[in-house]
């Protein structure tokens, strides 16, 4: 499925950023905004246009302090970067619009969700807290020296612990997705490397999650195996915003690249309002009448 493909460089507040739209020529409901993890980019979703583009445009998000977007001070919290993409939906009039944001583009996307509701449709969050995980926070300082220190391959070891398990055959294409982030952690760019520890200090410096009441529909998810974002910290969050949990199998932080195909599934399965039970591919769907009699 191809579509008509454009590049948008937009500014908000004195900073630049960027997006990428594919359109799909027949959309079956609201365009999905992504916004993506902290060492992603607009173009890290690319696969996911084959995917997608028979049911739903897809925009793919560089907000200040992303990619190649402006870099932003960890002075700026995640209110400022939800009202950043709040400009993005109305200068674009994305109308309808569904977000979904995974890992460190959940906060953002969840607080826009929030804070401005008449834009949005949907939200999915994946890879997503409420609670910031201690061992992650207590990591930062050791990071940040690295990176001053120029410890690259050190650096890049510890990433590669923190984010993704050590290769399982369990998990579909895990070895590849191993492969190509190590590369990526060794290879980072020292604006990359700038803007990351700018995101962290952005996680010490700010509230992650503010408990305000969610008026949009949501579903929450993530690896069965993730042992960043555990699938006990997204049950508690999607019971704080009585929404779905559901896991996916064989899986773990990184789902979006082992689990593509099954991942746009549930996407287009939620954006479109059709039950997400009895799909082969989740190992567990919880949804808030459930939690609640836990």
């Amino acid at each position: 499925m191809t579509g008509h493909r454009r590049e948008h460089r937009l500014e908000y507040e004195g900073f630049t950023y960027l997006c990428r739209i594919a359109e799909s020529p027949e959309p079956v409901t609201g365009p999905l905004v992504v916004i993506g993890g902290m060492m992603q980019d607009r173009g890290s979703w690319a696969n996911y246009e084959k995917l997608l583009l028979a049911h739903t445009s897809l925009v793919t998000v560089e907000l200040p302090g992303f990619g190649a977007a402006d870099p932003l001070p960890a002075a700026h919290g995640y209110d400022f970067l939800a009202a950043a993409l709040r400009h993005l939906l109305v200068e674009l009039d994305l109308r309808d619009a569904n977000l979904l944001g995974t890992c460190y583009g959940g906060a953002i996307a969840l607080r826009c969700a929030q804070r401005y509701p008449q834009h949005v449709s949907r939200l999915l969050l994946g890879a997503m807290t409420g609670r910031l995980p201690q061992p992650y926070l207590g990591m930062i300082p050791r990071w940040r020296a690295m990176v001053a220190e120029d410890r690259r391959d050190e650096l890049a070891d510890s990433l590669m612990a923190t984010f993704v398990k050590p290769p399982d055959r369990r998990i579909p294409r895990h070895s590849a997705v191993w492969r190509m982030l190590s590369h990526q952690f060794r290879t980072q760019s020292g604006q990359d490397l700038a803007k990351a520890c700018d995101h962290n200090a952005r996680m010490l410096l700010h509230e992650w999650y503010e408990p305000i009441a969610l008026e949009v529909p949501a579903v929450v998810y993530t690896g069965e195996q993730d042992h960043l974002t555990t699938p006990e910290q997204g049950r508690r969050l999607a019971r704080e915003l009585r929404a779905p949990f559901a896991t996916f199998r064989d899986a773990d932080h990184m789902f979006t690249l082992e689990q593509d195909v099954a991942h746009a599934d549930l996407i287009l399965r939620f954006c479109t309002g059709r039950p997400l039970t009895d799909l082969p591919y989740l190992s567990l769907l919880e949804h808030p009448a459930d939690a609640a009699a836990v």
